[in-house]
């Protein structure tokens, strides 16, 4: 008797310990949330797209995340197509909201970037347009996630953000899709040279590709002689720009000296040779970037040219060169 007493002791004793679980799914009956509420997020690691977002600085253009890209993972998680998907935003039969990972659950916050869209401070919380870092926003027109960090960011901005769809079915949001966005702002292409341009007429300093090669790997993701086969066509994808004392990229000039090169006056701006005060040129030659001097300038003369090398069909792929001369 007393041992049967025992082992009915031991089960209740174990059933309370079980019945304490706070795992949503443990419970016998589901929660169920309401408008005031912040479901939990069912861990899904099959349902989490992770993207990057690296911003350069001083060139911060926006970046899209195109939901068709993910139309299988949307149509496996939440059995619609992403026309499907975006109607249900506007409908409310799918809902988009931020996710807030340190707690494990949705957030419900107001939008804070145009009527679809958060900024987020450095920690990644949701701000507003003043202390915000960075921004996601839903584009329902081009079906896509639009990434973007202020103008004025400097490198070293490092922030992630989540954001999710999910289907309403007034109980949680169980079946949903979920984007986990770092965001960073960097600067590893910016190359400052103080140099002298030796003596004599249309002489040059030559700046090596090979001798910044860790800086076009970072922002072109290739070697320097593939970089520089490349720059040897004027019709090719990469372009120079000369660039002015406020940052702004002169794409509008064709090319005055040989190649991918340009012939400026002692300020920097494009010129043509032999115009009244053409004073220095900038040449792409094989697997260097001239620096050169046109005839007649006086010994000690300094200036500053400023460029860079981009890609034309991706203006986030650049690399920078600020150049202090001084003549010989």
């Amino acid at each position: 008797m007393r041992k049967n007493i025992l082992y009915i002791a031991m089960a209740c004793f174990a059933l309370g310990f079980t019945a304490c679980s706070d795992d949503p799914n443990d419970a016998v009956t589901k929660h169920v949330y309401g408008p005031d509420e912040a479901p939990y997020l069912r861990s899904d690691a099959s349902a989490t797209i992770a993207y990057s977002a690296e911003f350069r600085k001083g060139h911060v253009a926006p970046k899209t995340i195109y939901l068709k890209d993910y139309a299988e993972q949307i149509q496996t998680k939440l059995k619609m197509t992403v026309d499907d998907m975006i109607a249900g935003v506007e409908s409310g039969k799918v809902v988009f909201y931020n996710i807030n990972t340190a707690r494990g659950c949705w957030n419900k916050a107001a939008a804070t970037k145009g009527s679809n869209g958060w900024w987020y401070d450095a920690s990644g919380l949701v701000a507003d347009a003043t202390t915000g870092v960075a921004c996601i926003e839903l584009d329902k027109t081009a079906k896509a996630l639009v990434l973007s960090v202020p103008e004025e960011s400097a490198a070293g901005v490092s922030v992630a953000a989540n954001v999710g769809f999910a289907i309403d079915n007034g109980k949680d949001y169980d079946d949903y899709i979920r984007f986990n966005i770092s965001f960073a702002v960097t600067d590893p292409g910016t190359i400052i040279l103080n140099v002298t341009i030796p003596a004599g007429d249309y002489a040059s300093y030559e700046v090596e590709f090979a001798g910044v090669e860790s800086a076009i790997q970072a922002c072109f993701g290739m070697t320097s002689s593939e970089f520089n086969a490349l720059v040897q066509d004027a019709a090719g994808d990469i372009a120079m720009y000369m660039v002015d004392e406020a940052g702004n990229w002169d794409t509008s000039s064709s090319y005055t000296a040989n190649g991918i090169g340009y012939w400026l006056d002692a300020t920097g701006k494009v010129t043509t040779w032999g115009t009244d005060g053409f004073s220095y040129y900038v040449e792409t030659h094989d697997g260097t970037v001239g620096i050169g001097r046109a005839p007649g300038l006086a010994s000690g003369t300094e200036g500053k040219l400023h460029l860079v090398y981009a890609s034309k069909s991706d203006s986030s792929k650049f690399i920078e060169f600020v150049i202090n001369t001084t003549l010989e």
